[in-house]
């Protein structure tokens, strides 16, 4: 009977987990659902942002910026950007991105960095890759905008500027598949030549309004890679766990079997010594 109870309670285990695992496929599938109803929006506002600093640098093609533009200096201080997942129970989602960075550090020397997520973090303190100036170790769709607007702050007033800043970080070419990538926001890749037919009406000084479009230049882009990690996290994560509440479906199906098979065997083992008992 013992081995019976183990069995038993071995299959309430399995069906927690299974209830678990479930839960959490059906909050990132509704979540990643509600994020991609939010993603045309996000890449349009991106692209006008764009598209409006090119027009109005056209206008005035003597503004440099040394923000998005630094000047070649012997001195590199280089920014880099590791976004990974705050939770775990994503598959190889953190692994392959760790994988991609150490691919393409491999040379790097010391810089600073900004990661998004515990997992980013932990890695980094293991790795040593550098100094480690901001972290967001919670990271979800609810504080999204805040941890962009940070790290654009943390860009914009950093002395002396950054010689590149460049984000590691995973996409979703599909919902099937993540793919990390390496995306250089600064030096911001020219834009290209815009013809207007006539001047802006200019109600504040030139020199400001293209500053700030420059800083809204940073802060679309770094929040467009938070939100594409973020997507590809709740896709990567709801793979993970269907898969394991297919698995544990399977296993709870086995489970069963044999327990009915080692309790018919254990009835038939007292009934066969039963009747030997009254044939003595």
């Amino acid at each position: 009977m013992s081995q019976l109870m183990q069995m038993r309670q071995r299959m309430k285990a399995v069906e927690t987990i299974k209830k678990i695992t479930h839960a959490m496929r059906l909050i990132s599938m509704s979540t990643h659902s509600r994020m991609k109803h939010q993603e045309a929006s996000l890449t349009r506002y991106q692209e006008t942002i764009n598209h409006l600093f090119a027009k109005a640098h056209a206008i005035h093609p003597d503004y440099k910026d040394p923000l998005l533009q630094p000047e070649k200096t012997n001195k590199h201080h280089p920014l880099i950007i590791l976004v990974g997942s705050q939770k775990g129970l994503c598959g190889s989602f953190n692994s392959a991105l760790f994988q991609f960075v150490n691919l393409h550090t491999i040379n790097q020397k010391r810089c600073s960095i900004i990661t998004v997520g515990k997992r980013a973090y932990q890695f980094v303190q293991k790795k040593e890759l550098g100094t480690v100036i901001a972290s967001f170790d919670t990271f979800a769709l609810h504080n999204m905008l805040t941890i962009a607007d940070s790290i654009m702050q943390e860009i914009i007033h950093a002395r002396p500027h950054y010689s590149s800043v460049v984000v590691f970080s995973n996409r979703a070419p599909s919902f099937f598949a993540q793919k990390p990538t390496k995306q250089t926001i600064i030096p911001a890749a020219p834009a290209e030549k815009e013809t207007m037919a006539k001047d802006f009406y200019w109600e504040q000084p030139a020199q400001e309004i293209l500053d700030y479009l420059s800083h809204q230049y940073i802060l679309s882009h770094v929040q467009q890679a938070l939100f594409q990690s973020l997507l590809a996290e709740h896709a990567a994560r709801f793979i993970s766990m269907d898969s394991s509440t297919r698995n544990a479906k399977d296993m709870l199906e086995s489970l069963q079997l044999n327990y009915n098979k080692l309790r018919q065997a254990k009835i038939t083992r007292e009934l066969t010594e039963l009747s030997s008992f009254f044939l003595q």
